[in-house]
């Protein structure tokens, strides 16, 4: 049986460490959980909690984060 997003998902190697910066400084997990998400990730497992989850669909725009290059 194969589901409708078979081959449309980018393939994530959790062999790899996941390494991105916030608030300037660089984060390295060598132990991703792919099914973490960003909001989890920042609260939990970084300690920052200036992102809430509000409504869970992301409507009222309490889990907005910003995203820049």
């Amino acid at each position: 049986v194969r589901s409708e997003t078979d081959g449309l998902l980018p393939q994530f190697d959790t062999n790899q460490p996941l390494v991105f910066f916030v608030n300037g400084k660089k984060v390295t997990d060598d132990g991703p959980d792919p099914e973490c998400t960003l909001l989890v990730y920042l609260r939990e497992k970084l300690r920052l909690c200036g992102t809430k989850l509000g409504c869970a669909e992301g409507g009222c725009g309490a889990c907005t984060v910003m995203v820049s290059k």
